[in-house]
């Protein structure tokens, strides 16, 4: 193996390890020790692939809304128009919602602490920003007057992390698949 792969290999098993631990015990709760100790690798191993426990959250946090946006992506190009490509989201995301529960979990939490964490605060906007580009992007392609793009996008991000977090308070009280589309058809039509 080369030092390139062993080097990946690496930074995979603190990603996988972080997830593991961040999903059981809280964000702020959870040192490097921790992280260095389920992975089975020295801080010195952590340092040279993170600048630290906060770099770590967000390589989380880009590696899951990369494959989000991949979904997204490809959902765009697959759909007709504006109101089938957000009716079929739900559909399109569920693999990545359920498959990556503890990646939600772990999204949520920064999201919460970038409210009241200064050195957080910027990122978060970052990525919130990023998200309603994204969305404004579908929608100024789609040439639909009826929707504003930016508010739409913000309707839609508001809409995500309210049945993510009902989701996860109460798995078994509504499909949320369902659930989710009939909001968005509600939303669309």
């Amino acid at each position: 193996m080369t030092f390139k792969e062993k080097s990946k290999a690496t930074k995979n098993k603190i990603l996988e390890s972080a997830i593991s631990i961040f999903s059981i015990k809280d964000y702020e709760k959870t040192d490097i020790n921790e992280i260095c100790e389920k992975a089975c690798i020295s801080k010195g191993a952590f340092y040279y692939h993170f600048n630290s426990k906060q770099d770590l959250l967000l390589a989380l946090l880009n590696q899951w809304m990369d494959s989000i946006a991949d979904i997204l992506d490809k959902a765009d190009k697959e759909s007709k128009d504006l109101a089938s490509t957000l009716i079929n989201l739900p559909d399109k995301l569920k693999s990545a919602f359920t498959k990556d529960l503890n990646q939600i979990t772990i999204f949520l939490q920064f999201y919460i602490k970038g409210i009241s964490d200064p050195a957080l605060k910027d990122t978060v906007k970052t990525s919130y920003e990023n998200f309603l580009d994204f969305f404004s992007g579908i929608i100024n392609k789609s040439g639909a007057k009826k929707f504003n793009p930016r508010k739409t996008s913000r309707i839609l991000f508001a809409l995500t992390i309210g049945l993510l977090t009902q989701g996860l308070i109460d798995p078994e009280g509504e499909d949320w698949e369902n659930f989710a589309r009939e909001c968005i058809e509600f939303f669309v039509t």
